[in-house]
């Protein structure tokens, strides 16, 4: 009873990024059920209740940064639940519902603030806790904790984006290619290649947009350059999204305009539930 009647304990930490915007960071740390990858003195994070990244889902947690209460339990674990997601802040807030930490009332907010006028000038990421005073531990040695962990966290963020960035430079150039099945030919199955050299012209990652050229192919595409832009649904996004997919091309020999749309538009509702099913089970 005694602990409960202190003040509370606040602690807030902030760390910038020079390399990475809000927009790259932002999807790693609402990537809620998979916190261990970033957090480095976590040892195991997964989800057991509720969808990744939206309020209500519940993670547990463990690791080794704080000791644990019981001393005969050799691992310190929490279960965590998030309360509260805003895209467009870029920020969440999530609460302690159990664990052996001796945490008790915690709540957690977490936000990532572009810097610049565009948003393109880095951006620094706040952390900020309350919490009834911790048994064993002092406040400014646990605001420690969350400053130094917060950091090699923002580090390991920042070289995941830079990494990720160098295969997604305007001017690389991948390879595509497709089997069909030919007429068989006896116990031996014929098979035709449709290749296609695609490079990739443009990236704007603030209109969630890019923009690819065929350089070389085998199927008869000539000046063929396509467009791919990803668009919210309602003002905050929160409704979905729908890909655009927009192409030019000359005319091609043994297509018409009306079948090459057709198959095109096949492709991209393929494309999407694939890319939604792997989000749903991420």
């Amino acid at each position: 009873m005694e602990q409960n009647s202190q003040p509370k304990w606040e602690g807030n930490v902030s760390t910038r990024l020079a390399k990475a915007t809000a927009d790259q960071i932002w999807p790693l740390l609402n990537d809620f059920f998979n916190f261990r990858k970033w957090f480095p003195s976590l040892s195991t994070c997964y989800g057991i209740n509720g969808t990744n990244g939206e309020p209500g889902c519940i993670r547990y947690c463990a690791g080794f940064s704080i000791p644990p209460n019981d001393t005969n339990q050799p691992v310190s674990w929490s279960i965590e639940r998030l309360t509260a997601v805003n895209h467009v802040e870029h920020s969440l807030s999530y609460e302690i519902v159990d664990g052996n930490i001796g945490f008790k009332s915690y709540v957690s907010t977490v936000k990532v603030v572009p810097q610049g006028g565009d948003g393109q000038d880095g951006c620094v990421i706040e952390w900020s806790f309350i919490v009834d005073p911790v048994a064993g531990l002092v406040l400014h040695e646990l605001v420690r904790k969350y400053e130094v962990g917060l950091q090699q966290m923002a580090k390991r963020m920042e070289d995941a984006v830079e990494s990720g960035s160098r295969f997604c430079q305007p001017g690389l150039v991948r390879y595509c290619a497709s089997s069909t099945p030919l007429a068989s030919n006896g116990s031996h199955e014929e098979h035709k290649i449709s290749w296609v050299k695609e490079k990739l012209l443009t990236i704007d990652p603030i209109e969630r947009c890019i923009s690819y050229e065929i350089t070389e192919n085998n199927i008869g595409f000539n000046s063929y350059v396509a467009t791919t832009n990803v668009l919210p649904i309602n003002g905050d996004g929160q409704n979905g999204c729908k890909i655009e997919w927009s192409f030019f091309v000359d005319p091609i020999e043994g297509w018409g305009f009306g079948d090459l749309n057709s198959c095109i538009g096949n492709c991209l509702q393929f494309m999407a539930q694939k890319m939604e099913q792997a989000v749903l089970s991420g």
